[in-house]
């Protein structure tokens, strides 16, 4: 236990109970035709620093598509996002105990993304209070009971080194921050101050927090709980940015919707940006390809060039072109004709 803090209680199910009430018998008997034993070469200890042991979602492992498996010490999380019958999950279970000892955790959580809300359970072992993700020095205050994030998004991992690269005595705006991960990766380059906004003040709140216990607690830093689209004025009157990061969620009901919205956040970028620049330019929703947000940024932020595509992140495994990409723009203020 971190710090020799408390447990985090969850209530967890018997096991002679069902474990998703109200799901109808035909779901909870749907059977697959994969074995549990495919999963053994995830199950190790990471030569590196990845927190994403198992990533089905990148649809490498045909019938595990379902399945994510993170790793924060001494926490295995397991996360469905289908709703595995109950023979798979007894099995999944009784492999994952298994591979706890050698994997240096003795918590396993089950978090059933497909429920709605999404159900989290201790399966075994307690989640220290606090926990924190470690990355590149760096730790990040994870919540377990906030539903189905985190917090914390392993996966923008190149995203934060590239923001930490570049960000001394620069003035950086974080646009749709959430926690503020990219904020505290700026920090820690160096930057001569940040501005965060997300319309969730619960995590903003966590943002500082981490901003606090990573010993940044006199740098100069803005939370802002507000709409984007009804902020414009109040983020150009905090000056030009040298770096502005763009990363909002695929589907916000009542906030953001990536096809409607999107256009509309990039053609207000230019009266935001320094004359020379750099934006990490970021599109999470699989169903839209790179061509998409190119086409976007061409069209609504002239000035702006590609410069690369980030990579994407160790164990974030993937068949096809990955759901999230990261683009990385510099760009030069067009001279007025």
């Amino acid at each position: 236990m971190e710090n020799g803090g408390r447990a985090v209680a969850f209530k967890v199910r018997q096991r002679n109970t069902p474990a998703f009430p109200g799901v109808t018998a035909n779901a909870q008997a749907m059977t697959h035709s994969f074995s549990i034993d495919q999963l053994d070469p995830y199950l190790v200890p990471p030569k590196d620093h990845r927190h994403r042991l198992f990533h089905g979602r990148g649809k490498t492992l045909p019938g595990w598509e379902g399945l994510t498996l993170d790793r924060f010490p001494p926490v295995l999380m397991a996360t469905l996002f289908d709703d595995y019958d109950a023979a798979t999950l007894e099995a999944l279970e009784q492999r994952l105990r298994a591979a706890l000892p050698e994997l240096d955790c003795d918590t396993l959580v089950f978090q059933h993304r497909h429920r709605r809300p999404a159900l989290t359970r201790v399966i075994t072992g307690a989640v220290p209070e606090p926990h924190w993700a470690h990355e590149a020095g760096l730790r990040y205050r994870l919540d377990f009971e906030r539903g189905q994030n985190l917090g914390f998004f392993a996966d923008m991992a190149p995203g934060r080194s590239w923001l930490r690269e570049r960000a001394a005595d620069k003035k950086v705006l974080n646009l749709f921050s959430f926690t503020c991960a990219f904020s505290l990766a700026a920090l820690a380059g160096g930057a001569e101050s940040v501005v965060n906004i997300d319309l969730s003040a619960p995590a903003l709140a966590l943002g500082r927090e981490n901003q606090v216990a990573n010993g940044f607690a006199d740098a100069r830093v803005h939370y802002l709980p507000h709409n984007i689209f009804r902020s414009w004025k109040k983020l150009h009157s905090l000056g030009r940015y040298d770096l502005i990061v763009v990363d909002p969620p695929s589907a916000q009901r009542g906030s953001f919707m990536v096809e409607k919205d999107y256009p509309k956040v990039l053609e207000r970028l230019s009266k935001l940006l320094a004359p020379e620049a750099e934006l990490l330019v970021c599109l999470n929703a699989p169903w839209l390809g790179r061509d998409w947000i190119e086409a976007q940024v061409e069209e609504r932020l002239p000035g702006a060039v590609l410069e690369a595509v980030l990579p994407g992140a160790p164990g974030f495994d993937e068949a096809a072109e990955p759901a999230l990409k990261a683009l990385h723009y510099r760009y030069r203020r067009p001279a007025v004709e």
